[in-house]
């Protein structure tokens, strides 16, 4: 996946002159994803196209239901049409508060048909945190149905348009496209992360980004066969973006698996519905399945596993490869923040390989990856520095945060005017022959259960607590099954409440941000540069 690199530029001249000049070369080539050309277009173009050629080929299965490319296509335009004639305008947000049902593909594409932008709302978070994060997007409308209503009212952003309540009004719009269309250069939709100041950050995905990792996904993932995808992650997590919309690019199908679903009964759904052409799913789900599986299943499960959204190691990595056995299926990482559109690099993971983290891979096409110090210049090989990415993938920033947005996408020094990098704040290190190497984080943001968590989120709800006076959160555990601890300074004559404060903390965080323990402490423990002591406090674990 590597190929050849651009040549450095402007404020790049300096760093890689004092390179030797085999390293920089190395650099160059290892850093820059191949340039391949991309059609100015958007997954409803090649969607429809798709539709065109197999009209009567399988597109969606869920819980009994079946949805042909016809279908899809013409319920999708139908509901374009609805939200055109209630105002919807290009780029408008519109919330999606729905379960994995044969609404939910329907609504999207209806959305972007419609030339709007989709805002991911998981039914399963709590209704204070589902408004906020409707609100700040300023969705005018919220796509749900009756039932799921309830977790979002009151809604100050907007009104619902409840798809089972309509569904008939919809079933007699046009079954033909709105004069409408998305244009690459516009948002795809608005995907909320944990932020630090204790609050989530918006991201903005264009759908031009989007398109250069699908088509990737296209040739890496869904070329390994013709079964399609399983798609059994919430909306609101972008890990699950290939599975849902890869297939409908190539006339494959989308599984949607049961909501909600029992994880002990994923092995067995998965089973049941291969061979897939791919399963991306977190390391903490491929952990599951290595227990869960014999090695006839884990042989035919699929033309690919992609192991993405958290550490991956390479124990895990040979665990599976051994199930799954001699030409059983593959297992392949990949790496990348939602801020450069679900994912930038990945790889086969093949042989033992050391102990420690299987390494992030090589730029996707239109992509790069380089290792910075605080200068913006490139390190030497084998010198830590921070991960930054630039190339197509590049989201447009933060919902109404420019000052963040200033602070995280940077001018990129080795590329064409304008173009901008992302600073993941991922500590990394080349290494021979172009092995990138993760080292940790540079900050103290974590991943549980795939998802990133900004320790100071959590820390500020639980400051808003009664009876807290201090509070400090970090993670501990193995990589594959990391867990939040809460230590907490009460207030003095008010003794610790552990299972209130964590009631409290659920009505208001998702369920993976709640810390499995919380413990109380007389002082926060320092080292001796007056930085808090996490060794110390991991101690009292």
């Amino acid at each position: 996946m590597s190929g050849p690199g651009w040549r450095f530029e402007t404020a790049g001249d300096a760093a890689a002159a004092r390179l030797p000049d085999e390293e920089r070369k190395a650099l160059e080539s290892w850093s820059t994803g191949p340039r391949e050309h991309r059609p100015a277009a958007t997954v409803v173009d090649l969607f429809r196209a798709q539709a065109g050629r197999t009209p009567d080929a399988l597109a969606v299965t869920v819980s009994g239901a079946r949805l042909t490319y016809r279908e899809l296509d013409e319920r999708s335009n139908q509901i374009a049409h609805h939200l055109a004639g209630l105002g919807v305008r290009p780029e408008a947000p519109v919330g999606v508060c729905l379960r994995r049902t044969a609404d939910l593909l329907p609504a999207l594409l209806g959305i972007w048909k419609a030339g709007a932008t989709y805002v991911p709302l998981d039914p399963d978070l709590p209704t204070p945190r589902l408004r906020r994060m409707a609100s700040r997007a300023g969705c005018a409308l919220v796509v749900t149905v009756a039932g799921l209503r309830g977790v979002l009212e009151p809604l100050d952003a907007g009104d619902f348009v409840l798809l089972d309540e309509r569904r008939e009004a919809i079933a007699a719009l046009p079954r033909t496209p709105v004069d409408v269309a998305p244009r690459p250069s516009g948002l795809a939709y608005v995907i909320y992360t944990s932020g630090s100041t204790g609050d989530p950050k918006g991201v903005l995905v264009e759908h031009g980004g989007l398109l250069n990792y699908l088509l990737w996904t296209a040739e890496e993932y869904a070329a390994r066969g013709e079964g399609g995808s399983p798609f059994f992650t919430s909306i609101g997590f972008d890990l699950g973006v290939p599975s849902l919309f890869t297939p409908l690019l190539v006339g494959q199908r989308v599984d949607l698996l049961p909501d909600p679903l029992d994880l002990a009964d994923l092995g067995a759904l998965l089973v049941a519905g291969a061979p897939y052409s791919f399963v991306k799913m977190t390391p903490g789900h491929l952990n599951l399945l290595s227990l869960d599986l014999y090695p006839e299943q884990a042989r035919d499960l699929a033309g690919l596993v992609i192991a993405a959204g958290d550490a991956f190691t390479t124990e895990l990595a040979r665990r599976w490869s051994e199930l799954a056995g001699p030409g059983g299926t593959p297992v392949a990482t990949e790496y990348g923040p939602t801020e450069i559109t679900v994912g930038n690099s990945g790889q086969r993971v093949a042989g033992a390989g050391s102990e420690g983290l299987v390494p992030l891979g090589a730029p996707i096409p239109n992509t790069t990856m380089y290792v910075l110090d605080d200068r913006l210049e490139q390190v030497p090989v084998g010198v830590p520095g921070e991960v930054h990415v630039g190339g197509a993938g590049v989201s447009r920033g933060y919902l109404r945060d420019p000052a963040l947005t200033a602070d995280r996408y940077v001018p990129d020094p080795f590329g064409p005017a304008g173009a901008r990098l992302y600073r993941t704040g991922d500590r990394a290190r080349w290494l021979w022959p172009g092995y990138l190497e993760f080292l940790g984080r540079v900050d103290h943001q974590v991943k549980i259960r795939g998802y990133r968590v900004e320790p100071g989120e959590v820390r500020e709800a639980l400051r808003r607590r009664a009876g807290v006076d201090e509070a400090v959160v970090i993670a501990y555990g193995p990589p594959v099954a990391q867990r939040l601890a809460a230590f907490v300074l009460p207030v003095p004559g008010h003794p610790l409440d552990a299972a209130g404060l964590r009631a409290g903390l659920a009505a208001e965080l998702p369920a993976h941000m709640v810390p499995a323990e919380i413990v109380a402490i007389d002082a926060v423990p320092l080292t001796a540069n007056g930085k808090v002591d996490r060794r110390a406090l991991e101690n009292l674990l």
